[in-house]
């Protein structure tokens, strides 16, 4: 991940803030990895910026195996999560690791359903991903969901990224209901959702945070 100098804007006094959720841990083939879960609150573009500018796919995942294609198609989720997490309808929530972002879900919660615009993650080491960041952000969104009456969630999987996303989904309970030109859309509902909560408590354990005040995440995250 890129450096990017901080500059005396982010010296003065914060006006972009996040909460911090839960710690996950998990622990496969006796690696622990642990993941710190963000809230933002406020809309802070300089930081939304400053995050989309240190994040590069191609140079965190070099591969033979993933074309250019792939690789625009992986840095344009990031920049879609990025863009809809400016919105003030949104939740936006940051997976870091070590202090380092790794993974952002931004989602449109309603009274009825929810929409998942995007889920992206990212290598905070060249070549290594980091160990169930999407399942942990996924876990995230649906224990909100659940804490609600809402009883649907939908999104949109991509058919021409660097991954299977179709396939991931379906192991968290969603499925096919359509789509077109390498979209298709996807749904589940609050049973599954419970199931699929049921199975991702079994290898990620999740700690409430019981800490209420907002932290500012430019000094808090390492970019």
């Amino acid at each position: 991940m890129q450096l990017i100098p901080k500059t005396s804007m982010y010296n003065a006094k914060p006006n972009f803030a996040g909460i911090r959720l839960a710690k996950s841990t998990n622990c496969i083939k006796n690696v622990e990895t642990s993941i710190d879960l963000y809230e933002i609150t406020k809309k802070d573009k300089a930081f939304l910026k400053q995050l989309r500018e240190s994040v590069n796919v191609k140079e965190l995942m070099p591969s033979e195996k993933i074309t250019r294609q792939e690789y625009d198609r992986w840095q344009e989720m990031l920049n879609l999560a990025l863009d809809k997490a400016d919105s003030q309808d949104r939740k936006c929530v940051i997976a870091a690791t070590n202090n380092k972002p790794c993974g952002i879900i931004t989602y449109l919660p309603g009274k009825n359903k929810y929409y998942i615009d995007c889920i992206c993650t990212w290598p905070v080491e060249t070549g290594k991903k980091v160990t169930l960041a999407g399942q942990t952000l996924f876990k995230q969104m649906f224990s909100d969901f659940l804490s609600g009456k809402a009883n649907i969630i939908d999104l949109t999987a991509i058919l021409n990224g660097p991954f299977s996303t179709v396939s991931k989904y379906m192991k968290l309970g969603f499925k096919q209901i359509g789509g077109e030109n390498y979209l298709v859309a996807m749904r589940t509902n609050r049973e599954n959702t419970k199931q699929t909560m049921a199975e991702l408590n079994k290898i990620i354990t999740t700690t409430p945070s019981n800490e209420k005040e907002q932290v500012n995440l430019l000094n808090k995250l390492e970019l």
